[in-house]
């Protein structure tokens, strides 16, 4: 017969529970892990979105731009049409006079 001493049973025991602690700290390490991913997933998806609505607003905002540049750009055409019909002759003149400049500085 094997007699077990106290302090067989006392290391027995204290391991059991060590093994256990063990476990349960491996569990929770598990369980901790999983939430820090969640977390940062979370955190990804929330980056994610903000930066498409900040990529869909400065579209937004470039096309009203464009928008509002073509507008002026048509207005400007309009003005000019509009100048050209009412002074055709000095219309003809401002162009002679640019084309001469050009040319002077082309030449250079």
């Amino acid at each position: 017969m094997s007699m077990n001493s106290p302090n067989d049973f006392s290391r027995s025991g204290s391991q059991a529970d060590v093994e256990r602690q063990l476990q349960q700290l491996r569990e929770d390490i598990a369980a901790l892990a999983k939430a820090v991913a969640a977390a940062g997933s979370n955190k990804a998806d929330d980056l994610k979105s903000k930066a498409k609505r900040a990529s869909n607003d400065a579209m937004d905002a470039s096309a009203q731009m464009m928008d509002a540049a073509r507008a002026q750009a048509m207005s400007m055409e309009k003005d000019l049409e509009r100048q050209i019909r009412t002074k055709p002759l000095q219309a003809v003149a401002i162009a002679a006079g640019l084309g001469f400049l050009f040319a002077l500085l082309s030449r250079r």
